[in-house]
């Protein structure tokens, strides 16, 4: 599998979908100069945003590497979980690669509603799944301490991933969600 591979496929799966390459750099993030180069064959993207390009045009990154695979992207489901109390969640930021945790990575995670009647069924040091006033679901490490929730990530970039400092009321009022507790990973080599 050589790069040439890799930017026919881009191109094929472009023109196929009838995309503008303009359209495909704003839905990845993906610089107008660096996608050129993608295209012409140039260089091949670094993993982060070969997950962007493929999640953007619904196929597999092995696939669009060039790889003799199925085009199609499986997405994991809640119903393909071990039980009814448990989900998979996918990881899209490097917030979690010091818990050996990477972006891509697929993560089932054990559902633990809070419930403000009940003791907190979490413990410091616990990767949870969260939402903080509605932000999309992520990963880190919670600390509990008195009435202070903090949830910091694995990773030592803390401007790109600064720490979530709450209270206990935030979990009872919703503003802080936690989902539940990461239990397993899955990683595609």
């Amino acid at each position: 599998m050589g790069k040439s591979t890799f930017a026919e496929r881009l191109n094929a799966i472009i023109q196929e979908q009838n995309i503008r390459q303009i359209d495909l750099c704003k839905k990845t993030g993906i610089g107008k100069s660096a996608m050129s180069q993608y295209l012409r064959g140039s260089f091949a993207p670094k993993q982060q945003k070969l997950y962007d390009l493929a999640e953007a045009l619904n196929v597999s990154e092995a696939w669009l590497m060039g790889y003799d695979v199925p085009r199609e992207r499986k997405i994991v489901t809640s119903s393909e979980s071990d039980d009814a109390d448990s989900f998979y969640f996918t990881i899209h930021d490097n917030s979690m690669r010091d818990a050996f945790i990477p972006s891509g990575a697929v993560v089932l995670v054990h559902k633990h509603p809070y419930r403000a009647s009940a003791e907190t069924p979490y413990e410091s040091g616990q990767i949870v799944c969260f939402s903080y006033k509605d932000s999309p679901d992520q990963l880190r490490v919670l600390y509990l301490k008195d009435d202070s929730v903090v949830l910091v990530a694995a990773s030592p970039d803390i401007s790109a991933f600064p720490p979530v400092v709450c209270t206990k009321s935030d979990l009872s009022d919703g503003t802080l969600q936690i989902k539940g507790v990461a239990s397993r990973i899955i990683i595609n080599l």
